[in-house]
This record gives structure tokens, sequence and C-alpha cells, in this order.
């Protein structure tokens, strides 16, 4: 059955045209994922859908029986209300119903001898139960729980929460609510993983129907069974879910491409032949092929509304070996610590993700390694020549007042007004977009800009606190490219598990207060979660069970000294070759020839360098051979 249905719609801003001649239809069994590029109209798509402007042509038809709830970007609640009675105000009608159960049984403590108000007061608990209301409370917990609150804070004012906080309850209380037909943009943009798969698990029970605009891809794959992709000012349909919808994306266009190259080389013939004979023996032929053009429904080329980006980072002067010492360190601010005894070490090369549930201490960890914190307790330091820059997810650096171009030319005013205009392009700032101030910017577009402005100068150690959010799905693909590809450091925190899989290849994770290194990707800590959840059998105390147990732990030790150490090993090849090229160029180009002395220096300690490189590159074989038989006997004791 449809429960909404748009018909013919042309919308115009400022001149620009939105949408032309876009039409859609929406069932009870739809679950869409609405995809385009920043800027494309998702957003004015989901504002005509709930009634909040209207279509310059066209029509929108709604069914009696939808009722439609919009989840926006921003929380539109009072400050004075609580958290619990925000999220409760979605169902008015049980929230009556109660107040009227609540008079009726004053009036029989008043009047307990009244058999009509007894009467009332039946309909009214009935009506209550059948509506679900004695079970609306709980709900409501679950959901609220599940979106990453405690629960000693239902009680508090909703002006006491942060504005991600709020945006959270907003989407408690429209999952809370009556809607059958939910618009959803950007629900995970403020959720931490534990409760964006919480919600996932969460909608796939529902049976509702629900538009998303999200730009993440893991969470998009298990919640929608249909894309609608914005392109070309409509909508072009795709029936295989999320994870499929790239792949026939492509196909899709690669077929009519050649639909319109033959249409085009068809047309071209049909011309000639028009051309050639409309004056002579066959003008009847050549009259009738004209009329056969004019009917003819020609193909268009997909029009590609996507701005292509494409990041660079720069890595600059090479750090030593390490990068960040942290030994027995405890994060906090005033005096409450927040995360505690925390050792590891970050090496020149690593790729590391920093995950937690929201409010678990990442942010406050970050900026106790940039020094904006002290320390309660041990040290946190970093190596030599170690250049940081700092992504802030709450882009607190921005100047709305500022244009684009002049916001970046405050990294570095001596640099000409055409390379930045240049480097600007490449995050898809182009032409007359580089003078826009930001105020006007949309939240993809001031994280893309907040990325240049990070990456406009070398640094090779970088700090990301939430690089994806707002980011179109193409943007994040280019930060992974970018990232894939720089030769620095750097540690990410991020909600997203598709970026941390494509990007990361260690793991620290907050749990309770403690930090704990997973030495491989997102998907490796998930699975060594699960396994480490699946209740383990009975152990047997005899001596035979307790030598296997004893022969797995050593095992896994060596697995860990002996990943240590090809990093390490692989780490100072790196320098050595780079101390050997030094050499070489100094004794071709840099030290006289008739300096015997220096010469013989050189060479001796070319020899000596090229003498441990060798036994070098030997233990890194025999590592990686170790590596590999160790991995092979990776098994758990019964």
């Amino acid at each position: 059955m449809t429960l909404l249905a748009g018909e013919n719609i042309n919308k115009e801003f400022d001149g620009r045209e939105i949408f032309n001649d876009l039409s859609f239809s929406i069932t009870e069994t739809d679950r869409i994922g609405l995809v385009g590029p920043n800027g494309i109209g998702k957003t004015t798509l989901f504002e005509l859908m709930a009634g909040h402007i209207t279509p310059d042509t066209g029509s929108i038809t709604k069914a009696k029986n939808c009722t439609l709830s919009y989840l926006e970007q921003e929380f539109s609640g009072t400050a004075e209300i609580t958290l619990f009675d925000y999220v409760s105000s979605a169902r008015g009608d049980l929230l009556s119903m109660r107040a009227e159960i609540n008079r009726v049984e004053q009036e029989l403590e008043e009047r307990p001898e009244s058999r009509a108000l007894l009467e009332k007061l039946g309909d009214l608990q009935h009506h209550f139960e059948t509506a679900g209301g004695y079970e609306y409370e709980a709900e409501i917990k679950t959901i609220l729980m599940g979106l990453g609150f405690a629960e000693f804070r239902f009680r508090s004012r909703m002006g006491s929460f942060s504005g991600g906080e709020k945006n959270r309850a907003s989407l408690a209380r429209i999952l809370a609510g009556r809607g059958t037909l939910l618009l959803l943009d950007e629900p995970t943009n403020h959720l931490d993983i534990d409760s964006t798969i919480w919600l996932e698990q969460y909608l796939s029970g529902l049976s509702k129907a629900y538009i998303i605009v999200s730009h993440d891809r893991t969470f998009l794959n298990n919640t929608i069974n249909k894309v609608w992709e914005l392109t070309g000012r409509r909508i072009e349909q795709y029936f295989n879910g999320f994870e499929k919808y790239l792949t026939e994306r492509e196909e899709r266009h690669s077929q009519i491409e050649h639909w319109y190259k033959h249409q085009q080389e068809e047309i071209k013939r049909i011309e000639d032949f028009i051309r050639r004979n409309m004056a002579g023996q066959k003008t009847k032929q050549a009259q009738s092929k004209m009329k056969y053009l004019s009917r003819i429904k020609r193909i268009e080329l997909p029009i590609d509304e996507r701005r292509e980006v494409s990041f660079t980072v720069d890595s600059g002067e090479r750090s030593y070996n390490l990068v960040l010492a942290s030994e027995q360190a405890v994060f906090g601010y005033g005096h409450r610590a927040v995360v505690k005894d925390v050792s590891f070490n970050l090496y020149r090369g690593d790729r590391m993700g920093l995950i937690g549930a929201n409010g678990s201490g990442k942010t406050t960890v970050l900026k106790s390694i940039l020094g904006e914190l002290d320390l309660l307790e041990g040290a946190v330091s970093l190596g030599q020549k170690v250049e940081v820059a700092y992504f802030d997810q709450e882009l607190s650096d921005l100047n709305d007042e500022n244009t684009v171009i002049d916001e970046l030319w405050q990294v570095d005013p001596m640099t000409e007004a055409g390379r930045l205009r240049t480097f600007l392009a490449r995050f898809g700032f182009r032409g007359e977009d580089v003078l826009k101030k930001i105020s006007v910017l949309s939240g993809g577009e001031k994280t893309k800009l907040a990325l240049a402005k990070l990456l406009f100068l070398p640094a090779n150690f970088l700090i990301f606190d939430e690089p994806t959010n707002h980011l179109d799905i193409e943007s994040r693909q280019a930060l992974e490219e970018a990232l894939r590809n720089y030769q620095g450091t750097y540690l990410v925190v991020s909600h997203d598990r598709y970026f941390l899989d494509r990007v990361t290849e260690r793991i620290l994770a907050i749990e309770n207060g403690a930090m704990r290194l997973y030495e491989g990707n997102y998907s490796y800590f998930k699975e060594k979660k699960e396994a480490e959840a699946v209740k383990p059998e009975r152990k047997s105390t005899s001596p035979e069970k307790i030598r296997e147990y004893a022969d797995f732990k050593k095992l896994s030790q060596t697995k860990g000294r002996i990943k240590k150490e090809l990093r390490s090993t692989d780490s100072k090849i790196r320098d050595h070759e780079t101390i050997l090229h030094r050499l070489e160029n100094d004794i071709i180009y840099n030290i006289p020839k008739a300096d015997w002395e220096k010469l013989t220096d050189a060479y001796k300690e070319k020899e000596r360098i090229e003498n441990t490189l060798l036994e070098l590159y030997n233990r890194l074989e025999e590592l990686r051979q170790l590596d590999a038989e160790y991995s092979e006997s990776d098994g758990q004791p019964d």
C-alpha cells in the first residue's frame, strides 16, 4: 500500500533548479537509503515530504493512514523539559489518556459509590492498555539506553545536554512515536558504534517504512532494501540493497552510455540519408525518416553532479621511529580520572584507530596528547621530529565570517591565491565557491574545508577526531585513499566501521575506564570481542589442560613479540636505507676527491651500514617466516 507519493515535482532556490519533474512512491514495506553528494537536495526532499516547504509545481499525496515523523539534523525542543518527558511527548495521546485516568481516580476517591465513574475508569484503562500505555515507559527506557543515555540522566533538563546528545534525544523521540513513515536525516552522526549497532537491530524489528539519509556504508548495508540516488534533479532507484548499489550504478551508466552511442550513430546515419535524398528520387523515404527522427525518444547521458574530490596528504620530514609513548598515563580533567593506567607506543607508519562509547574519554585522551589537558598521572611524550596536525570534530577553528579562501589563507598568508584555489578545488571548492562565507556552507562543506586547512601544510603525525562526520560517500572514499597513501603516522577517532576497516591496522579500545590494544582493524577487534563473549566451556583442572593453556598463553606472548619486532625491524631498515643513500650522495657529490681521509671514513661507514642492512634483511625474513608459522598454529586450547 502506498503511504506517500510525489508527482512531477519542480523546485528552485535562488534561481538554482533543485528538482525537475521528480516523481516517487513509498510503500509501507519500503526501507530506503537516500544518497547523493553534499548539497544535491536530500534535506530539501525531506522538507517537501514533511510539508515544511511546498513544490513550485507538482504534488505530494499522503495516504490517510500515513503518519510522518521527521528527524531533522538540528534539535528543535525546549531547554526546560526533561529528557524522559521530551521523548514521552511523542505519544501525546497516551499522556492525555493517563491524565484523564488520574483525574477519574481522584474523583472516585471522593465518590467511591459512583458506578458511572467506575465504568469510565474501566474503559479508559482498557483503551490505555490497548494503545500500549502500560509498556510505553519501559519502551522509552529501552530506546534511551540503546542510544547511549545513562538512566540517571533521564530526569535531567534538555538544556544541560550537548548538541550531539540533543540530536540523539530527537532520534529517541522519533522512534518512540506513532509515525508509520520515518524520515531519518543522518541518524548515526552522534552515535557511537554500540549505539549504531543497536539502532540497526531496532530498525530491523520495526513494522514501519523509513527513509534514511546516511553516508555510513555499513549502517546502510544493514538497514535498507532499496536505494534512491538523487542525480540529474531526479531519483534513480536501485532495488537490491546498498551493497550492490555501487556496482549496479556503474553497470547501468555503462549500459546507458552504450545505448546512447549506438543511438547517436543511428541518428547520424539517418540524417546523412535525409541530406542526400531529400531532393532526389527517394524524397518520400527521406521525409518518412525525418518524421521517425522527430518521434524517437532521445537517450540522455546520466548527469553526474558529484564534484570530484581528491585529498592529498603530505607527511613532510620523517619523524624518528618512536612517534608517541604513553607510560601508565591517567587521562582526565580536574581531579576526575576518565581513562586509567594507559601504556602503549605508537611507531612511525602506524595507522591506529581509537574507539569507545560516547563519553568514554576519547576526546580527553586526544587533548591530553596534544597538551591541552594535563595528565593526572604518568607520562605521554612525542618522539623527535614529530610534527602534529589535529582535526577537531567541533570545527571550532572555522570563522563563520570568513570566506572559504580567506580561511585557508590564514594557514599561510604568504601563499599565492592561485595555489590556494588549486588546492581548494581538490576538496570540491571550485570557481565562485571559494568566495562563499563559511556561515552558508553545509555541514559536509565545512568538514571538507577543515580538512583542507589541516592538510595544507605537511605534518608527519595526524590526529583526527571524527573526520567523516557530514562527509558524503565520495569524500569519505577520497579521504580513505589519501590516508592509505600517506607516509606518516595517524591516530583517528571514528564510529564509522567501514572507514576504520579501510584505514586502520591497530585499534585502541576504551572499555570501562581502561584502554586495550588490538593488533588489527575494526573487523579484527569485533571478532576478538565476539570470541570473548562466547561463554567458555568449563575448564578442566587436569595437568594436561593446564599445560595446554600455559603453552597457548606462551604462544600468544611470542606472537606479540614477533609482530612488535617485525615493525621495529622494518622501521630500522628504512632508517638505514636513508643513511646509506645520504652516504652515497656524499661520496659522489659532496666530499672532495682529494680528501682521502673523509672518503675513507665514508666508505667504511657505508660498508658498516650495508652489513647492518644485510643482517636486518635476514632477520626480517626470519621474523616473517616465524609470524606465518605462528599464525598457522593460532588456536585456542580446549
